[in-house]
């Protein structure tokens, strides 16, 4: 017995066997992630079809085992090197989203490929290199042919990898290139070289892994390759890459063999009914790993796919056609919609497959708000669908029910708009547990702990009794709400969901009109610069995935009406979360519309044209990988394109015909309403650190530092790069952790978040001044005005008061700030296409915004061209002395530094000196 578990010697031995398939298939993760950052999903399929080429081998052309291995394992590596050639590499530059849902459409090749092959003409067990019936007894152990073949072939695949990366120069490329792309280039190694030896490498160990597999997992020879290696074993694999760091191959063998000992363990002392309470725990184990441990953030570069619409023509602007083209396009999107059962529908079956485009749409629109704006990439998001579903019929249980809501002896019947609203609600709360991770991380591991959420729901949660009758099927009984009955009158139920459906694109579009969803991307693009703004970066990931689950969870409720009777494991398993991204990205992602066209290219194109070949070729996982190597931006991308096109046409119009370009406001008088008008009681400093020390490792970067600067004061901060100035500015703004005492305008920061100290009176320049690339100028400084008027979540999403009034008002001081800096023809300018100079500018209409009383510039003219660098120092001046603010400035730049100045303190290894 250990800890209440019944252990035998058998159970560990079983553990470590899978445990090592789980360690090598994870090794190929960890091989493509450290050089291309992104997640292979094709890796199953590649296995799955290594799979079959084996069993063909030996049981078509009677080649010896071993031989035939070698064969399988060769060509789905030289099949990696292709895939790598041919579509990795043109999308080598591309964001890391595109590239992982490129692999799903990699994964649906790989499919057709296997399927492709010639039948196996003998039947029988999975081919493995011994007698099928061989058994060896060493003790209380008992080994099979297969565990055996695992036991040879793992440790000899892991630590020939190791010594390729560590002893050979190839594999030092591949390190060096993993560890700094940039610095690797600088030495002569080339960086896509590398990653066609990556993509080589784990193509192979795929194949070696669905071998391996195959006869644990009890497939025929006839049937190899059938069963992929799915979502299920694909959160293993990635659970034990997480336990690696994504890095270390020693640690994956080791995580592998935990993992299997543990799941060997649980499930040899739980019925056959409970099994899956291993996902449980592997949910929680994941959700550990990634809240405790792996405190490593990649960027959001790549990780988010936002299209960039181009600003219209200032000669264009003015005309009401122009400003109501979103308005039109919705009406004729919409329009067709609501045209579609004259157009294609007459049969039941045509309403029910049109009303499930519309939920899935909803579905998507949710995902796009998430991942295309928030940037929190959700590997799981059907799963909230399935929670609000089985919530809706759950709540909805009565005498006719079979399902009644039985929980804690609780019996509760209700209608059916109090259960939809009992559902969104249910879906809210989960997925901001199922968020908290965004809170440290994005991009892989976000992802990860996503999937993990919904392989515990399918396998675990939608089998307990209070969702399902009999652990298999819930019921929603037809509903009847003004005079309708749903959803047995098909038409009704349709327009319906169209209606709701539209509602939802309505607020989702307003809501990236507002504040809240300016923060979003804000939080996404530039956590640190979000904060300075005033902007709380909890706040607005746990809200972001809330809206997303609580859409998701209404998608759920009108799911489970429309079907009547729903079996969760069919309908909510975790590949369906998958398509669903998929989907997304086909559409455009951080569009509204988009969401709606993917739905309509998956689904409506195949059932308008009878499922031809030829349409599912193109709506396939093949068309999807043709269109992102052509657009990735989706078939938004292609209607960007075309309305560039023509508003650039007309603009050459106006322009042949004389039309002049509008002349911008340049150097109005700077904005007098401030947010702040009660001056600091405080009469000593503005800002003062007392001792403060701030240590990475063995590092101390700031060693005891006490530094002030008063009211209307400039001091500078000058030394070497790394003298810790910059650190130093962080501490104070509460972005890395430090000790000591910190205090603004009198008041003790030191235990504040970023944020808040922001809120209290700082205001923060950058040296990167990055920004956020996908806003504009005006929306940048509106981010930064919410330190004035802060957005609230609900009026945003509906337009009640006050949110209209608040946007106008912030419409109209930024109009005002940009103005005072002389940016007004750059007003509509994504940020990203400025130059550095004049981002500097517009990070400068930030501290404007936010009334900041403590300015901390952090080398304000570094990137600018010295006649650019010539008139920061006047403008530096010119803003403190509309502020009255206490200001430190690090600067490189001398003369500038010392010609601007009241005081200047100088530092040395994290020293005043």
């Amino acid at each position: 017995m250990l800890f209440a578990f019944e252990l035998t010697a058998q159970m560990p031995f079983n553990g470590i066997v899978t445990g090592l398939t789980y360690a090598v298939f994870a090794a190929g993760f960890v091989l493509i992630y450290r050089s291309t950052g992104v997640l292979n999903f094709a890796q199953g399929e590649i296995g799955a079809f290594g799979a079959a080429l084996l069993a063909l081998f030996v049981s078509n052309y009677s080649i010896p085992y071993w031989l035939a291995f070698f064969f399988a394992v060769a060509i789905c590596a030289i099949a990696g090197a292709a895939i790598e050639l041919s579509i990795v590499r043109r999308l080598f530059s591309a964001p890391r989203l595109v590239l992982l849902i490129a692999t799903l459409g990699i994964a649906q090749l790989a499919t057709f490929a296997r399927i492709e092959l010639p039948e196996v003409s003998k039947s029988g067990n999975y081919p493995v290199p011994f007698d099928e019936g061989a058994r060896w007894e060493i003790g209380p152990i008992s080994i099979l042919g297969r565990d055996l073949i695992v036991l040879l072939i793992v440790p000899v695949l892991v630590i020939a990898l190791g010594l390729f990366l560590t002893r050979t120069k190839f594999g030092l490329a591949v390190r060096a290139s993993a560890s700094n792309p940039d610095t690797a280039r600088v030495y002569g190694i080339s960086v896509k070289r590398t990653s066609t030896i990556v993509w080589t490498l784990a193509s192979g160990f795929a194949a070696a892994t669905g071998i391996m597999l195959a006869p644990l997992l009890g497939t025929s020879a006839a049937k190899a390759g059938a069963e992929s290696l799915g979502p299920s074993m694909l959160l293993r694999a990635l659970a034990v890459a997480l336990i690696a760091r994504m890095r270390s191959l020693p640690a994956c063998l080791a995580g592998g063999i935990g993992i299997g000992i543990f799941e060997a363990v649980v499930s040899g002392n739980v019925g056959s009914k409970n099994r899956y309470i291993v996902d449980v725990y592997l949910f929680i184990g994941v959700l550990i790993l990634v809240l405790v441990f792996n405190r490593e953030r990649r960027s959001a570069d790549g990780w988010s796919l936002s299209s960039r619409v181009k600003p219209v023509p200032a000669r264009l602007q003015k005309m009401l056609v122009i400003r109501l083209l979103p308005a039109i396009g919705f009406v004729v999107l919409f329009g067709f919609l609501a045209l579609v059962p004259a157009l294609f529908l007459d049969k039941p079956s045509d309403y029910f497959l049109w009303t499930d485009i519309l939920i899935l749409s909803m579905v998507t629109l949710s995902l796009s708000m998430l991942t295309g704006w928030a940037g929190q990439l959700s590997l799981g998001h059907y799963a909230f669908v399935g929670l609000g579903a089985l919530t809706t019929s759950a709540v909805l249980g009565g005498n006719d029910i079979p399902v009644p809501f039985d929980l804690w002896d609780m019996h509760l019947t209700v209608g059916w708009m109090p259960a939809v609203a009992i559902a969104i609600a249910v879906s809210i709360v989960t997925a901001m547990i199922v968020g908290l991770p965004a809170l440290r991380v994005r991009g892989l591991y976000l992802a990860v702990t996503t999937l993990a959420f919904a392989v515990m729901a399918q396998t675990w949660l939608f089998r307990q009794k209070v969702f399902v009758k009999n652990g298999t099927t819930s019921r929603v009984l037809p509903q009847e709400w003004f005079g309708f009955k749903f959803p047995t009158e098909r038409k009704q139920y349709y327009y319906f969901c169209l209606i709701v459906l539209g509602l939802l694109s309505l607020m989702v579009a307003r809501l990236r009109r507002t504040g809240f969803g300016r923060s979003l991307i804000a939080v996404r693009e530039n956590e640190d610069m979000a904060s300075a703004s005033t902007v709380s970066p909890a706040r607005v990931k746990l809200a972001g995935f809330g809206i997303a689950g609580g859409i998701a969870g209404l998608a759920g409720a009108l799911h489970a009406t429309l079907n009547a009777t729903t079996d969760p494991q069919a309908l909510y398993d975790p590949a369906a979360s998958i398509r669903v991204v998929a989907t997304t990205i086909i559409g455009g992602l951080g569009t509204v519309a988009g969401p709606v066209l993917g739905a309509l290219w998956t689904r409506g194109l195949p059932a308008a044209f009878d499922n031809t070949e030829q349409v599912r070729v193109l709506t396939s996982g093949i068309g999807l990988l043709i269109l992102l190597l052509y657009f990735p931006g989706g078939l938004m991308q292609i209607i960007y394109t075309i309305r560039d096109g023509v508003l650039g046409w007309a603009d050459r119009r106006l322009e042949d015909r004389g039309v002049a370009v509008p002349v911008p406001a340049i150097n109005k008088a700077v904005p007098a309403r401030p947010a702040r008008t009660d001056l600091p009681a405080t009469t000593g400093a503005w800002v003062a650190t007392h001792d403060v020390h701030v240590r990475f490792g063995g590092n101390h970067a700031v060693n005891g530092v006490s530094v002030h600067a008063d009211r209307n004061e400039l001091v500078g901060l000058i030394g070497a790069n790394g003298a810790g100035k910059s650190t130093l500015m962080n501490a104070i703004s509460g972005f890395v952790p430090s000790t000591g005492r910190i205090e603004v305008l009198g008041r003790d920061v030191s235990g504040m978040a970023g944020y808040q100290r922001h809120r209290v009176g700082l205001g923060r320049g950058f040296q990167s001044a990055k920004l956020y690339p996908d806003l504009t100028v005006r929306e940048t400084i509106m981010v930064a005005l919410e330190a004035r008027q802060r957005s609230l979540l609900v009026p945003s999403l509906t337009g009640i008061p006050p949110s209209r009034r608040h946007e106008r008002r912030k419409r109209t001081e930024s109009g005002e700030i940009i103005d005072f800096l002389g940016l007004g023809r750059y007003g509509d300018q994504f940020i990203a296409n400025l130059s550095t100079g004049t981002r500097r500018i517009v990070e400068l209409g930030c501290l404007l915004a936010v009334d900041a009383k403590v300015l901390l510039l952090d080398e304000p003219t570094g990137g600018v061209a010295q006649k650019e660098t010539e008139a920061f120092g006047p403008l530096i001046r010119r803003i403190q002395r509309e502020l009255g603010a206490a200001m430190f400035v690090i600067e490189h730049d001398m003369p500038l530094i010392m010609s601007i100045s009241d005081r200047v303190y100088c530092l040395e290894a994290g020293q005043v000196i």
